[in-house]
């Protein structure tokens, strides 16, 4: 067993491995650029949701269409992913968001934008991202080893992190000089992902391990072999349903999702509708952000030492304490700074425990795992903007955060008293533990 001082020593020749791995660079700016599209669109496709319509409701059910045509097609998204060339994947997806965000751009410059425009675009965008989208994420254990794979999620945690840091204000920012500029920059962006993506090299990293039960390493970047579509498919999905602690993670992760993404809709919705400037419902978002960056750095100083199982348990029972300011006042300040202080755990909870879970994956069912847990996870949160936009009306701002709250504390008990999860260990005990 390492030493605690070898692990130190260790982070950065990990971190300075990354740099040197054939395709890493390429791959990471490509789903940079990704990341940076969907940030400053975000915020702007609620704000000319609610301004053609001037509905709460309206506006909730185009983020919740989107998010469920998304999640539908993401079920057979990674099963896709893992077999067929995943560089190409990503590239017609980058291809699809250029021509999906560049025509909102247009119809707006034209004046010619209507809602049901608008909620087609954002819905099929949507669903193409779900089914293509898992390929970027399948192919990062396919370019960087066992090793550097904690500190890869650490790394895209800061990177998420610093983005949509700047990306919601600067999104809002961009709406506020023309509500065509925020689209016309993500489709940019967009544009850029497909070219870094055409730069990608698969196969230059030393075959990655993976526990005797998981089967054996593949580098071949998603080229599955002759099974078949629905054999593959049921495959992954069985491997991850036969595993209490996936089981446990996926009902758990969809609880806490729910929760916290309502918060951020229920926020969202309430300043659009009392008249807040788009910039400062934007500064929501990079406190968010700011937040989950201090996470990351911390996520990364402390991945290949602090024990999974402990530090997750705490992380979930620190979002529910920190949420409960929102509960009693909608003050911008309060909302601003609570929204942000819950969300700091979730960086070091992504490294950690999706660290653990997909190091122990095999490579060639990355993209299935990947789904068989986003999905699930996920599948709550599509109705959470429709949801947030409904009850405000109905509870008002207390009664809506409540709801959501108590999702989030049946979340944390669920986590609390597995004892398998409460008992992952630090990274470098990760080859003598078993996926339960």
């Amino acid at each position: 067993m390492r030493t605690q001082q070898a692990c130190s020593q260790a982070a950065p020749e990990h971190e300075n491995r990354l740099w040197n791995i054939p395709g890493y660079l390429p791959w990471f700016t490509a789903d940079s650029a990704t990341a940076i599209g969907v940030a400053l669109r975000y915020l702007a496709v609620s704000l000319i949701g609610y301004k053609l319509t001037g509905s709460t409701t309206a506006a909730g059910w185009l983020g919740s269409l989107a998010a469920i045509a998304q999640q539908v097609t993401a079920v057979f998204g990674g099963t896709f992913a893992d077999r067929h060339d995943r560089k190409t994947l990503i590239i017609v997806n980058a291809t699809t968001g250029v021509i999906c965000w560049g025509s909102v751009a247009a119809l707006l410059m034209a004046g010619k934008l209507v809602f049901p425009v608008l909620l087609a675009i954002a819905v099929f965008e949507s669903a193409v991202n779900g089914f293509l989208g898992p390929a970027s994420d399948a192919m990062l254990k396919s370019i960087v080893d066992i090793r550097s794979y904690p500190k890869a999620r650490s790394l895209n945690e800061g990177r998420d992190a610093t983005i949509n840091m700047a990306g919601s204000p600067v999104g809002g920012l961009l709406y506020g000089i023309a509500p065509w500029l925020p689209f016309l920059s993500a489709a940019v962006m967009y544009l850029l992902a497909g070219v870094a993506a055409t730069r990608i090299r698969v196969g230059g990293n030393p075959r990655n391990g993976s526990d005797s039960g998981n089967g054996d390493s593949d580098d071949d970047g998603g080229k599955a072999g002759g099974a078949s579509f629905f054999r593959d498919f049921a495959e992954g999905w069985s491997w991850s349903l036969h595993r209490r602690m996936l089981v446990l993670t996926m009902v758990s992760s969809a609880l806490a999702n729910f929760g916290v993404n309502g918060f951020q809709y229920a926020i969202q919705l309430h300043l659009m509708r009392t008249d807040v400037n788009a910039t400062l419902i934007g500064f929501v978002n990079t406190g968010v952000f700011l937040a989950m960056l201090a996470g990351a750095f911390i996520a990364g100083r402390i991945s290949d030492t602090a024990p999974v199982g402990p530090v997750t348990c705490c992380g979930f029972v620190f979002i529910c304490i920190a949420s409960l300011p929102m509960l009693l006042t909608d003050n911008y300040w309060v909302l601003l700074i609570a929204n942000a202080v819950m969300c700091l755990p979730f960086p070091i909870i992504n490294a950690l425990q999706l660290g653990f879970i997909f190091g122990k994956t095999p490579d060639t069912m990355q993209g299935r795992i990947t789904v068989t847990l986003t999905v699930p996870a996920q599948a709550l949160s599509a109705f959470c903007s429709a949801t947030a936009g409904s009850l405000l009306p109905a509870l008002g701002f207390s009664g809506t955060m409540l709801v959501f709250w108590a999702v989030m504390l049946v979340s944390m008990l669920l986590i609390v008293s597995s004892r398998s999860l409460r008992t992952i260990p630090r990274a470098d005990q990760w080859d003598r533990t078993p996926l339960e």
